[in-house]
């Protein structure tokens, strides 16, 4: 993950109302529905989103994120300023981000622009304190993928948000490893089940103990990361969380027996094969990277945004970048991005206009990939006249990413009202299937009922 997203996942987890976090608590459900509820009334008077106006000061920017990312954005604001000559001031943190953001807005004081994973646009919608967006004021829209553009899009098709950056999970293996079981990288499941076998069989370091495996898993329920990482063989089954019905809404498709074949796919590996890495129930990405870093396991479903963090270890040179393998309904793989969100009530409408369309140019896609080079803000381009690879000096690693984004990947449902709930829900649900090795499709089962209690909310 990204994380949220390295969630760098890939991922990042929302501050959801009523809800724990990782990051802290966010408001009450009750208090936050008033206050949001009252702010919004309050900052629509006063005009704001992607067609209104705008107005002296500087341009309040806030970013999720922390170290060196900070030098990464502001490199991009700072030639945005010098070409637009709007100042921007920048508010950045990767602790307890949203909880902030919601108390902003109980107190009437929401930044005009807010930079956060993809996963927060339907929880944003539902609050109220993100505004539509105008295609047509963004200049450089088309040159923008039309699948990066269906992510920031609502289940009735309207545009909250505009794209920055893109990636999509590819599989790192150990290529000395290959060498040594005689083997291919794999190209279907049956292939991945093989090799992952091997790895964890077969003594592919050489050392003469059994202390290497197959998979390299973060299971832990926290962030969602179980969800976040078996999303991957959902896609390759051809299965879904959530899909939209005819005028919007979603409905739920978790019991599926698509879905049911994937859970059983991820069961096997962990349960009977037995060739995920120890601890994996309890492993963040942190740990998960440590484990393929320091030889403990040989295949890894990751973004590449990991390539820089392993090319800083022993592991640098030692693998190999390739397509997720094939499941019963082809290769799939899991889109993340990272999104520019338009703030209700903001008197810098236009200033946004401007912005975003600077930030989905070629010169702010580049910025974003190599000004910093411990941060990539931009994982891959959501411009499609940037080449990944010849950015980053004709590495072929990323050309694979970025063929794999355009061809295979999904976008979990972002837009369904408090997604990361959904998500949260699914990871406890799997990582309890897999610590009793359970019935998946019983256990599925139960998972769709939390969602449709979900859905009727």
């Amino acid at each position: 993950m990204s994380a949220l997203r390295s969630r760098t996942r890939r991922t990042s987890r929302p501050s959801t109302p009523g809800r724990a976090t990782g990051r802290g608590r966010a408001l009450p459900l009750a208090v936050l529905a008033v206050a949001l509820a009252t702010a919004s009334t309050a900052l629509t008077g006063c005009g704001g989103g992607s067609g209104g106006g705008s107005a002296s000061g500087p341009l309040k920017v806030w970013v999720r994120g922390a170290g060196d990312s900070q030098k990464a954005y502001q490199m991009v604001f700072d030639a945005y300023t010098k070409q637009s000559g709007v100042k921007i001031q920048l508010f950045m943190t990767n602790t307890d981000f949203e909880t902030k953001l919601n108390a902003a807005a109980a107190a009437h004081k929401l930044p005009d622009v807010v930079i956060d994973d993809g996963a927060q646009l339907g929880a944003f919608k539902s609050q109220g304190i993100i505004t539509e967006v105008d295609k047509s004021k963004i200049s450089g829209a088309s040159q923008v993928s039309d699948t990066a553009w269906k992510s920031v899009a609502d289940d009735k098709g309207a545009t909250y948000g505009v794209p920055f950056s893109a990636q999509a999970s590819v599989l790192l293996v150990r290529s000395d490893w290959l060498k040594k079981v005689g083997m291919q990288p794999p190209k279907t499941w049956a292939d991945l089940e093989k090799v992952a076998e091997a790895f964890t069989t077969q003594d592919p370091d050489g050392d003469g103990k059994k202390d290497t495996y197959g998979l390299d898993l973060p299971g832990s329920t926290q962030r969602g990361y179980l969800s976040w990482y078996w999303s991957n063989f959902l896609y390759q089954a051809g299965g879904d969380f959530l899909r939209p019905t005819t005028g919007g809404g979603f409905t739920s498709t978790i019991s599926s027996p698509q879905a049911v074949q994937a859970a059983e796919f991820l069961k096997k590996l962990y349960c009977t094969d037995k060739v995920v890495q120890p601890g994996a129930l309890n492993n963040l990405t942190t740990d998960t990277n440590t484990a393929f870093q320091t030889g403990v396991a040989g295949l890894y479903f990751t973004g590449p945004y990991a390539y820089a963090t392993m090319d800083a270890t022993a592991v640098k040179g030692k693998y190999a970048v390739v397509v997720p393998p094939a499941g019963p309904k082809g290769v799939g793989s899991l889109a993340e991005g990272t999104t520019v969100y338009a703030m209700a009530g903001s008197h810098h409408a236009a200033d946004f206009d401007s912005l975003a369309s600077y930030m989905v140019s070629a010169q702010a896609q580049k910025t974003g990939m190599t000004g910093v080079p411990t941060a990539t803000i931009v994982r891959l381009p959501i411009n499609t006249t940037v080449d990944p690879a010849a950015v980053h000096g004709n590495d072929p690693r990323w050309q694979t990413a970025q063929q794999v984004y355009a061809d295979s990947s999904t976008y979990e449902p972002v837009s369904a009202p408090d997604w990361q709930t959904y998500r949260n829900d699914a990871s406890e649900n799997l990582n309890k299937l897999l610590s009793g090795c359970g019935d998946a499709a019983k256990s599925l089962d139960s998972l769709n009922s939390q969602f449709q209690s979900l859905l009727k909310k």
